[in-house]
Order: structure tokens, then sequence, then C-alpha cells
């Protein structure tokens, strides 16, 4: 039967001595027939504050610090409990399986164990202490796959819905791969040592009449590949410029939200067709939808996997903090809180 005491005074341990009493060590919680202790608190405390970026000394300045220290006390609590549930589910973590963990961590951070071991003792942490941890770690990740596997399962109606929300124009909708021939906009017009009013305009003058060729040109570009789409790649080798020309012109595959509004005449093609001259800061493109595929786009598949993986993820962390919840529940467990236990913690 559960026990749950949110006590306002800290207890501690007193022997009978030859006259007088010894206080042996003050105790912040009971879980079954074992004790935490505040040393427990001083030492697995500061070791899961430092993991999370933060220093157990911060519990004294803290406007919550009851609040703060009751979630640490209950989390030292959960380990206990985890580890006896491991116990009972003859779940091992040796050796092996923490050099692996700690392998893939050196992997993702760039730095090795001995880079590790000078952090730990400049935070004047134990390497051993730190390892324990490790392992505790990996256990909890054993025994609660073993206890909720197949329980964390998102609707696909959920999943919909919240890809909804994050691309409302993707579901149903297209994807063309496309390829273009780039006409480049012309270098930045400069007025430089044009000092007089005529002589402005007649850079003005200039750079409009070069404009307009320009313009001229790429539409005249845009008709003669209208006229023979069948003929796109050869009219790219003579006519494109940039990255995509070195590449037969190949831009890629895109769904609607994919490229910005100046494209968005694309994908309103079928296969084969050319779309209409579009203009950008970077010049003119005249585009052919190489291929169209009708259904899901990319966007959308990208938002339901994306929303799929969030919602197991909430779904996950709800689904634990009952399991633990419950696994209190089914033990005997006292947590003994007081406003002065910070102070003792330092």
């Amino acid at each position: 039967m559960k026990k749950w005491i949110l006590a306002g005074v800290l207890s501690a341990l007193v022997i009978p001595c030859a006259g007088h009493a010894e206080t042996i060590e003050r105790i912040a919680a009971v879980v079954g027939d074992d004790v935490i202790t505040l040393n427990d608190i001083r030492s697995e405390g500061k070791l899961r504050y430092a993991v999370k970026g933060k220093d157990l000394s911060d519990l004294d300045s803290a406007y919550d610090r009851e609040e703060a220290l009751e979630a640490l006390v209950k989390e030292l609590v959960q380990v206990r409990l985890i580890a006896r549930q491991a116990k009972k589910n003859s779940i091992v973590v040796g050796d092996r399986e923490v050099d692996m963990q700690m392998q893939e961590m050196y992997r993702q951070s760039g730095h090795g164990e001995e880079d590790y071991k000078a952090m730990l003792a400049q935070e004047g942490l134990d390497w051993n202490a730190y390892r324990a941890y490790m392992r505790s770690e990996i256990e909890a990740q054993f025994v609660i796959r073993s206890e909720l596997a197949g329980q964390i399962a998102p609707s696909e109606a959920d999943v919909i819905a919240c890809a909804q929300e994050k691309a409302p124009d993707a579901e149903n909708s297209v994807t063309v791969t496309l390829r273009q021939i780039m006409i480049p906009e012309l270098g930045v017009d400069s007025v430089a040592g044009l000092t007089t009013e005529a002589g402005r305009a007649l850079n003005d003058v200039w750079w409009n009449s070069l404009d307009s060729a320009h313009k001229q040109y790429a539409e005249g570009v845009h008709k003669l590949v209208s006229a023979h789409p069948e003929d796109f790649v050869a009219y790219v080798h003579q006519y494109s410029t940039g990255r995509s020309a070195e590449r037969d012109g190949v831009l890629g595959a895109f769904s609607p939200g994919d490229l910005t509004r100046d494209f968005a005449p694309v994908f309103a093609l079928k296969k084969g067709e050319i779309a209409p001259l579009i203009t950008t800061s970077a010049g003119y493109h005249v585009i052919i939808a190489d291929d169209v595929t009708e259904g899901e786009s990319e966007t959308w598949k990208r938002a339901k996997d994306q929303c799929r993986e969030n919602i197991a993820m909430r779904e996950s962390q709800r689904l634990i903090e009952s399991w633990l919840n419950d696994l209190m529940g089914k033990n005997y467990v006292s947590i003994l809180v007081n406003r002065d236990v910070s102070d003792s913690v330092e």
C-alpha cells in the first residue's frame, strides 16, 4: 500500500548512548527498506544538477527552492525504484553497455574520456560516480522500454491534424521535377564619376536600354524553348549559366512551400510544359517540368514525420510519468522535506 508523506520537519536517526543522543544522518526520503540521506543528495544531486548544466548551490537562491529540492529527492527516489524494477525484471547493465554509451557520447561531442575526466574534476565530481550515473540512466531506459513497449503509437488522426497546422497547403499537392535555363541579371549599374545631371541622365538611359534589351533577349529564349520543349537540354547548353547549367539545367524536385512565390507558376505545370518567364533578383528563369507527381508532397511527408515524432515524444513523457507515479504508489515511499534542507546540501 502506498504511503506518501510530505512532512514539514526533516527526521533524524537518534541513538541513545551513555546518557546522550548522537545524530547519525538526517534522512530525506525512505524507499521501502532503503533511505536517501542528505549525503546522498549532496553527492548524487550535485552530479545530476551538473549534468543538466546547473549547480546544486542554486537551490539556496531559488524562489521555489522547497519545490526544487522536493523534485530532486523525488528523482532520487525514482532511481531507486527503477533499480528495484530492473532487478525484478532481470535487467543487468554491465560495463560494456556503459562503455558503448560513453563512446557514442564522445563521438557526438567531439571530446574524449580524458576531456570528460578533466571537466568533472574541475566541477569536483568523481569519474566513477559519473559512470554509475550513466549506468542508472541506461538501466532506466531498459526498464521503461520493457514496461511500456508497444504502448506509444500516435494516432494517424492526431498526426494529420498536426501536419495540417504545420503545412496547410501541402496535403493534396504535387511534386514537380524542374530544369531551368538561367539568364542572370546584368551587373549593378554605377554612377561613379558622373557628377553632372546630364551625365547621370545618360547613365540612366544607358542602363534602361540595356535592361530592356536583356529582357527582350530572355523573352526570345523563352519563346524559342516554348516552341521546341523537346530540345530543352540542348538549349540549356546554349543559353544557360550558373550551377544548374552544369547539371543539364536540373534544379530538383519541389512541392508548394519549397520555393519562393516567384516560382508559384511551376506548380500548375503538366509534364513537359514550359512555365511563363519568371523574373527574380537573380535574373530570368526559363523552366520546364521534367516530371509531375500527384499526391502527398515531400513537404507534407516531412510535416507528418515531424508531427509523429513530436506526438510520440509527448505521449512517451506522459506514459513514463504515469508509470513512475504508479510505481511509487505500489511501494512504501516517504519524502521528508523542510525549508532548511537546501542550506544543508551546500
